[in-house]
């Protein structure tokens, strides 16, 4: 018996082992370090837009709890940024507003065009949105569009990036899925590094590749992992494909003190339906004072 605890606690300490040395690597400053002049930078994470109350859930917030967020961000004095004003800051080619925030929105759902968009135009505010390149091809060739399911087309997409409001990003071309053994873009338990590497290339190339093609030229400069399912080995390989910075669902406030490395690790709070983003920042806000 005492061989066998013995056992589980010596593979029980390697995993905890195994595991801090992981975070080490991906992690970013969860609070502003002490004495410096880090830059505070919540960024919220939004997916589905819909009206009815009964679709309403974790993922799924109303048009007007969306108009009331912004409501909130802007009677507070917050500013949206977008993925590009984070890489001139570390750039050293501009300044950051006092309070930024970001606004995100994943999977590229057409409930972000109906509803998200023009309260975003209203309310003189701008957006990350992270699309999913298989899900586009799919419906810029049919005719089934319902506001519950359908997602966007290139040519809703390259409207939304033309109006310079809306940044899109690389929310992968088909690893946003949970199958056969993959989680998201994830490394497999039983797949070798050139494996994975070459599976990475080839999906989010293939949607760098397809944005470029439809968006009059634009490349996405930020991977939005899918699921937040993270990788040790990933970043490299992303930083090959000339991406800057990526988001994750890692729910705590980013603290930038420009360095360009911090944005390969950007957190995000999810917004779901029933609790107000004043709430989700308020209580933030808290636990670090």
């Amino acid at each position: 018996m005492k061989r066998i605890n013995q056992a589980i606690f010596t593979l029980s300490l390697a995993l905890m082992i195994s595991l801090s040395g992981l975070i080490t690597h991906i992690a970013v400053p969860a609070e502003a370090p002490a004495g410096s002049q880090a830059l505070a930078l919540p960024i919220v994470m939004y997916h589905h837009i819909l009206k009815e109350p009964t679709r309403l859930n974790s993922y799924t917030i109303s048009p007007d709890e969306f108009r009331q967020d912004l409501q909130y961000l802007k009677k507070n004095g917050y500013q949206s940024i977008l993925i590009q004003d984070l890489i001139d800051y570390v750039n050293g080619e501009a300044e950051l507003p006092e309070k930024p925030v970001m606004i995100t929105f994943d999977d590229g759902y057409e409930s972000f065009y109906e509803y998200a968009f023009p309260i975003l135009k209203e309310m003189k505010f701008r957006a990350v949105f992270s699309v999913v390149g298989t899900y586009v091809d799919q419906y810029s060739c049919m005719d089934d569009h319902h506001i519950c399911y359908s997602h966007c087309t290139w040519n809703e997409l390259a409207l939304l990036q033309k109006s310079g409001i809306v940044e899109i990003q690389n929310h992968s071309y088909n690893l946003h899925l949970l199958a056969n053994g993959r989680r998201g873009a994830k490394k497999a338990w039983n797949e070798n590094n050139s494996d994975y590497r070459q599976v990475l290339i080839s999906d989010i190339g293939k949607m760098q590749d397809e944005c470029r093609e439809n968006l009059g030229g634009w490349l996405p400069t930020a991977f939005t992992y899918p699921y937040g399912q993270i990788s040790d080995e990933a970043l490299p390989i992303l930083k090959e494909l000339g991406f800057k910075a990526a988001l994750t669902c890692t729910e705590k406030v980013n603290y930038l003190t420009g360095d360009p490395d911090e944005l390969y690790h950007l957190n995000r709070f999810n917004r779901p339906h029933g609790t107000s983003l004043q709430s989700i920042l308020e209580k933030a806000s808290r636990k670090n004072r």
